[in-house]
């Protein structure tokens, strides 16, 4: 039991401690939290169950602009550890998770609130030269942070709570627990509705209903019509492309007022865009192929130490350590360009938002070489990316696509399929690597004219 616990709360404690996000990030669906519990606690069917019906709960839940409207991590991995613990049937995850998801809240304030410290703490080092010390800062006390605010108390439930587990639901009335039984098969509900807030367009209502009663007098399960979806949406997004190319080149119609006031109509054709790209200079630094993959990996721990005072600004000066070091000689030149990254930052960073990272590295690079590109330049860039940058990501990301696909892999696992976590996760980490590293680069090689295109 001992081990058992040790690991439940090195789970609990990454669910926080976004030192890697890609993987770390999907610790806060409680679908793979619920799964791993299982598999740790030796009961890996009942921590599905238990992960998918708190899943339900939370399918439209999103952490945008530093808010976390519940703690998923909590819920999902508190909960199930209970439901285990007390021989519980898996549909009364919820009666656990509710509770437990408000107390992480306030595990998450003081969370957030204590990594302050360290940003204060890295900014002393960096006067003193000591690069190193502020990458420390951004894992080190962070991941002690995590541990003692959510790993010791999951350690504690493991190691001694299944005989109060127990009590406790003995202790409850059986009434209560048949209202929330109640509130707890409604609650689903409730985040369909809150899905619909982002998928609630004139357009695609028509699609929603025609999937739903497709689904229910069809006899497709959820997989086979989801297939068919994505190539239906294929299929619409290939003819509006090739509309709107058709539409770039076809003849224009311009009204004009003679003299005589008779209005007559010309057909003109569109002139071809003339070539504005901007022509390639060959610079003496210039980042590798190696740094620049480096850079794009740490990008991925920009969250590890997420505060309320300057946000991710230390998993962004902790990122752009890497080119900074391969484009200036000196710690004293390396130190005065990392003091800019040690700035108020919020964006979404994983998917699309290593865009803006990129961009930073071009403009980097560019002022290394000698370029009139001013430190206020590449922050001004930077500052003025990061909200659009977010409302992409967080939007697609958090309220469409991710939602979408765990709802999928929920369907599956209340079916009894160990499918349902696994594909969850293995697409998850698809469009997190793969959508950061082209946006990333995307954004190193076409510099700012990048988000435009």
């Amino acid at each position: 039991m001992i081990l058992k616990a040790i690991l439940i709360a090195l789970l609990a404690t990454l669910g926080q401690w976004w030192f890697f996000g890609p993987v770390t990030k999907c610790l806060v669906y409680p679908l793979t939290t619920g799964t791993l519990v299982g598999i740790i606690m030796g009961d890996p069917m009942t921590g599905m169950l238990a992960g998918a019906n708190i899943q339900l709960i939370y399918l439209g839940w999103i952490s945008a602009g530093g808010t976390m409207p519940s703690n998923t991590i909590v819920a999902g991995i508190f909960g199930t550890v209970m439901t285990i613990l007390s021989g519980a049937d898996p549909t009364m995850a919820v009666t656990f998770a509710i509770p437990f998801s408000m107390l992480g809240l306030l595990l998450n304030q003081l969370y957030m609130t204590s990594n302050a410290a360290w940003i204060h703490r890295a900014d002393k080092l960096l006067e003193k030269g000591n690069l190193r010390g502020v990458r420390l800062m951004n894992f080190v006390p962070s991941f002690c942070t995590a541990f003692v605010l959510y790993g010791v108390p999951a350690f504690l439930m493991v190691r001694f709570g299944s005989g109060w587990a127990q009590n406790l639901i003995n202790a409850v009335p059986a009434s209560v627990i048949n209202a929330l039984q109640v509130v707890g098969g409604m609650m689903p509900a409730l985040g369909v509705a809150m899905l619909l807030n982002y998928l609630g367009k004139k357009k695609l209502i028509p699609w929603f209903f025609g999937g739903f009663f497709l689904s229910e007098y069809s006899g497709l399960d959820l997989m086979a019509i989801s297939i068919f979806a994505a190539i239906i949406a294929l299929i619409l997004y290939l003819n509006g492309s090739n509309k709107e190319a058709a539409a770039a080149t076809s003849t224009k119609k311009v009204r004009r007022l003679s003299v005589d006031k008779h209005v007559t109509t010309n057909e003109i054709e569109q002139a071809e865009p003339e070539n504005t790209e901007t022509p390639v200079v060959e610079y003496k630094k210039k980042l590798s192929k190696k740094t620049l993959i480096k850079t794009w990996l740490w990008s991925t721990s920009t969250e590890a130490c997420y505060n309320y005072e300057r946000l991710q600004a230390l998993g962004i000066a902790n990122l752009m350590l890497t080119p900074i070091r391969a484009l200036y000689e000196t710690n004293e030149r390396r130190v005065e360009e990392l003091k800019k990254y040690m700035v108020f930052y919020n964006s979404e960073v994983f998917t699309i938002g290593p865009i803006v990272n990129g961009i930073a590295c071009s403009m980097e690079e560019a002022r290394a070489n000698g370029e009139n590109v001013s430190a206020k330049d590449i922050n001004a860039v930077r500052t003025g990316l990061m909200g659009p940058v977010a409302g992409i990501g967080d939007t697609v990301m958090q309220g469409i696509l991710f939602p979408i696909l765990f709802g999928i892999g929920c369907s599956m696992a209340l079916s009894g399929s160990y499918l349902g976590p696994i594909l969850s996760f293995v697409v998850f980490e698809a469009l997190i690597f793969g959508c950061g590293y082209f946006m990333f680069m995307t954004g190193y090689k076409q510099g700012k004219t990048s988000l435009l295109k």
